[in-house]
Formats: structure tokens, C-alpha cells, sequence
């Protein structure tokens, strides 16, 4: 293993530099990947929360076409997607949050 950070999956986040005096400093850079996922995770949050208020009117025309046991599992699997959202929310925050993006 050389000194440049590797880790168990082959990534290098950091650069070590060595100077002549008594501390190493550890430049931390943001990969190109990170800015990526953190646009796909922004895409797929609203992508779902589309997709929620897609399934919202189908729980609708389903309890309106006599369907209320299938209309109420649409709106349990609505509550899910609204979690799912809640961490994906959370997820953007903590990158956003980190310090690590400029």
C-alpha cells in the first residue's frame, strides 16, 4: 500500500503532500463522481416525488372506480415513497452539508 490513501475499494480522495517543516498536509478533493451523484441523487428525488403524485391520482381513480383495497395499498406505497424521499432529502443535505463541495 503506497501513501496516497488508497483504500479497500481503490479510490484516492486525498493527495499527501510532504514539506520541509514539521506537518503533513492532506489536500482533500472532490471527485468528478461525487458532483455527479449528487445531481442524480437531486434527479431521482424529484423524479419520485413526480412519480408520487402520479400514483396519488391513480389511488384516486381506482377508489373511484370501487378499487378501495387497491386504492389504499397505492396510498400506503405513497407514504413509502415519501420516506424514501425524506432520506434521499437527507442524503443531499448531508452531502451539501459536508464542506467537501465548493
Amino acid at each position: 500500500m503506497d501513501n496516497k490513501n488508497d483504500n479497500s475499494r481503490g479510490h484516492n480522495y486525498a493527495n499527501i503532500h510532504m514539506h520541509d517543516h514539521d506537518h503533513d498536509f492532506i489536500h482533500f478533493e472532490i471527485p468528478a463522481t461525487t458532483v455527479k451523484d449528487l445531481a442524480l441523487l437531486e434527479y431521482m428525488l424529484e423524479h419520485n416525488r413526480q412519480h408520487a403524485h402520479e400514483l396519488a391520482d391513480l389511488g384516486i381513480r381506482l377508489a373511484d372506480e370501487g378499487f378501495s383495497v387497491a386504492a389504499q395499498t397505492v396510498n400506503d406505497a405513497i407514504k413509502l415513497f415519501s420516506q424514501a424521499n425524506d432520506y434521499l432529502g437527507n442524503a443531499i443535505a448531508q452531502v451539501n452539508e459536508s464542506g467537501k463541495l465548493k
